[in-house]
């Protein structure tokens, strides 16, 4: 750094003019000819040179970048890889010489518009392997375990899948969420690596609050709404923090949750801007990956008895349990109805350890 700070000082001029002109085109802008627009990478060179890392999303990557050629820039660090389509990363990768991906294939899916039917098509229509590649069963970390030179090899219902570099330290949830995550994921391979916190939480210990309630419409129940704000009552109450999320398998309980928030005023004083508050707070398990707290209320929805389809949707894999589960630091309470859930399959350990 001392160095970089030295050339910095002694090139100042030239550099300056380098700095005006990309800031001016950000690199995406022709300069009219090739001879000229092969001068770009030098000044991204400049940039970088002043400001070490960049980040931005697979979708700008595009546009940010188009005028480079293969390997122009160092190094790629991929973060939440396994929520990232393999194509996704393709441009990126081919314009950097080395690539660090980390991510989880057992947390969030990349999520895919298209009908997996017509995209197993034009996968056989190119002889491509769907498992290897076609999302939401392939995603860039996925890809990347597979063309590691050492990997891991963890067991998986009846079969196994290989990891690159496992991070098998555990440093965020206390127990349950630990053990839970530990056990529908990762084959009970991970270590812990967090002491307990020690502290009695205001609301007891991590459990499953038992609601059975009325079914409103789609997946909503207003019960388990208000069991929920009873409990941030109590915790408001009582002077603590709102270091908390709110986490729904489901979109329409994430916006009425925001609603009857907002209604009941349970938040009035505690927070300082409700409206922010709700929308930063409360969301969907896709919506928080990556984030943590020292509360997570898991809110179910789906009283319905005839939605088996929408709990089995939630429970038939690991990846939405897991990130739920894994956001609470210290407590974790589940609020929906327990006879209906328990079933629905990863949620049977919920039941178990809660």
């Amino acid at each position: 750094m001392a160095l970089h700070r030295a050339f910095i000082d002694c090139a100042a001029d030239p550099l300056r003019q380098n700095l005006s002109i990309f800031t001016e085109t950000f690199g995406t802008r022709s300069f009219g000819t090739p001879q000229k627009d092969a001068l770009i990478g030098d000044l991204w060179s400049s940039f970088f040179l002043v400001v070490p890392v960049v980040s931005t999303t697979f979708a700008s990557v595009n546009r940010m970048f188009s005028r480079l050629p293969a390997e122009a820039l160092g190094w790629l660090l991929v973060d939440e890889a396994g929520q990232a389509l393999p194509q996704a990363a393709v441009g990126a990768m081919i314009r950097t010489k080395n690539s660090v991906v980390v991510g989880d294939p057992l947390q969030i899916e990349p999520v895919v518009t298209l009908p997996k039917t017509l995209t197993e098509e034009i996968c056989g229509y190119f002889g491509i392997d769907s498992l290897k590649y076609n999302a939401p069963d392939a995603s860039v970390q996925t890809v990347a375990d597979a063309a590691s030179m050492y990997c891991a090899r963890f067991p998986i219902g009846s079969g196994h899948r290989d990891v690159g570099a496992p991070l098998l330290v555990h440093r965020r949830c206390d127990s349950p969420m630990f053990d839970i995550s530990n056990e529908i994921a990762y084959a009970n391979l991970m270590v812990q690596a967090k002491n307990p916190s020690g502290e009695v939480p205001v609301l007891g210990p991590s459990c499953w609050i038992d609601v059975v309630g009325k079914p409103g419409p789609d997946k909503w129940c207003a019960d388990e709404a208000s069991v929920l704000i009873d409990l941030l009552r109590k915790l408001r109450d009582a002077g603590e923090y709102p270091d908390l999320y709110i986490v729904t398998p489901f979109v329409i309980v994430q916006n009425n949750l925001r609603q009857e928030l907002l209604r009941s005023g349970v938040l009035d004083g505690w927070v300082k801007n409700s409206n922010a508050w709700v929308w930063e707070h409360v969301g969907t398990v896709h919506t928080v990956q990556g984030r943590e707290a020292k509360a997570v209320f898991f809110v179910l929805g789906a009283q319905g008895v005839s939605q088996n389809g929408a709990r089995n949707w939630a429970g038939g894999r690991p990846n939405l349990v897991n990130v739920a589960v894994t956001r609470a630091q210290a407590s974790l309470y589940v609020i929906g109805n327990r006879e209906l859930w328990r079933s629905a399959g990863v949620f049977a350990l919920l039941d178990r350890f809660l």
